[in-house]
């Protein structure tokens, strides 16, 4: 596959490839549409779709969604603030709260 057909990729479609191929090369892989490049496939996958039409990219992270109904949906189920029901921490995922809990079970496994 040429390094242009992965440029005109828009839609990431070419751009699959390992991780170990992917770290074996020091290349820096181009955005055909603007002058963005990265060091990994998989970032300038992400990179094409603040390209497509109506992609909206959330605030918080990295992800992109479809429409504003998507991304308010995803913001409240991924990045609003959620506390621990055992100390009262606050968390800013869901994620990391259940992370989090697990020390809790260790804690009541050690007593």
């Amino acid at each position: 596959m040429s390094e242009s057909e992965l440029m005109n990729a828009a839609d990431g479609s070419l751009l699959d490839i390992s991780l170990e191929e992917e770290l074996c090369t020091s290349e820096r892989f181009s955005c055909g549409i603007c002058e963005a490049s990265y060091a990994r496939k998989a970032y300038l996958k992400r990179h094409l779709k603040t390209h497509e039409d109506g992609c909206i990219k959330c605030s918080v992270c990295t992800q992109f969604l479809k429409n504003e109904e998507d991304k308010r949906k995803h913001i409240e189920d991924k990045h609003r603030p959620i506390m621990c029901e055992s100390c009262g921490k606050v968390f800013s995922s869901r994620n990391y709260m259940e992370f989090h809990k697990k020390t809790h079970e260790v804690e009541s496994f050690e007593l």
